[in-house]
């Protein structure tokens, strides 16, 4: 396969006419121009330069090159220049991991303070982590904390559970019999229709087993939908109960299609910005840090 430095070097010679003065544009020894010369003159089976007392002259195989070759070296050469500059924009693409569930809720409503460049990729959190330490993505949102040799962490924010209800059910009388009798707040619950994001309702089973002490919940969704944002969309379109993330609710209560109750207060993760540690900018980092946590 020729080699795409034997080509660069050609071009330098073929507009210098001179060994010696391509050798000083692309800061290498003319040993070294001559030698790349000879091997892509011995690889094609042509001479492209003919020696003379006073530099070199092509040959007509050199000219034919050259007009292949020439507008492909100048672009790639565009490319080196701008990815070499302070500011290049390259140099200034985010690259993000974070799940579709906390996109939506968290990540979309900042997106365009984070630059002019911002890629996301949707993932899991132990995909997302690996790439971040293989310096794939320079930075993913995870749940909780982690520590690695090659991946720093930052603490957003904490996250808690509520439950979420449409404006048409009457919360107060729920509220009211949490305090007084909790069987008598479970039932009132159980009547009501419920929205889940997993089969498995995490979330409902978590809630249950902090706010009642149960093991089981005392109910089943009628609705499950694998997305946590999504089934807040669904049930502000319907009528019944949901447990959600809190600061996912908040773009339906400020549109008044769901509102939030805290029976009791029940913190449930701490998300956190995971950043690799020899690709990521601190400016960067550091505006990251302040948007997504709130700071």
């Amino acid at each position: 396969m020729i080699n795409l430095e034997w080509l660069r070097t050609f071009r330098a010679v073929y507009k210098t006419k001179s060994l010696s003065r391509a050798a000083e544009i692309l800061n290498i020894s003319q040993p070294t121009v001559s030698q790349q010369i000879a091997t892509l003159e011995a690889y094609m089976g042509q001479k492209l330069f003919t020696r003379k007392s006073k530099g070199v002259v092509e040959t007509n195989e050199g000219r034919l090159l050259n007009t292949l070759v020439s507008g492909s070296i100048e672009s790639l050469e565009e490319v080196e220049h701008l990815v070499s500059l302070k500011n290049s924009k390259l140099k200034t693409i985010v690259t993000i991991g974070i799940s579709s569930h906390l996109y939506k809720s968290m990540l979309c409503h900042q997106i365009l303070k984070l630059g002019e460049h911002v890629h996301v990729k949707f993932g899991a959190r132990q995909e997302l982590i690996a790439q971040v330490e293989q310096g794939r993505l320079l930075y993913a949102i995870i749940p909780d904390e982690i520590n690695t040799f090659d991946a720093l962490c930052y603490p957003l924010l904490h996250q808690r559970l509520v439950l979420v209800a449409t404006p048409d059910i009457d919360m107060s009388e729920i509220e009211a019999a949490y305090k007084r009798n909790k069987t008598k707040a479970e039932q009132l619950l159980s009547e009501h229709r419920w929205y889940a994001h997993d089969t498995a309702s995490s979330y409902i089973k978590m809630y249950w087993l902090d706010v009642f002490n149960k093991k089981r919940p005392a109910i089943v969704p009628n609705y499950v939908i694998p997305n946590e944002y999504e089934v807040l969309f669904q049930q502000s379109k319907g009528s019944g109960l949901s447990i959600a993330v809190a600061n996912h609710v908040v773009p339906f209560i400020k549109e008044g299609s769901l509102k939030a109750y805290r029976l009791k207060k029940l913190e449930f993760r701490k998300l956190s910005l995971i950043a690799n540690k020899k690709k990521a900018p601190a400016e960067t980092t550091e505006k990251m840090v302040a948007l997504l946590s709130g700071r």
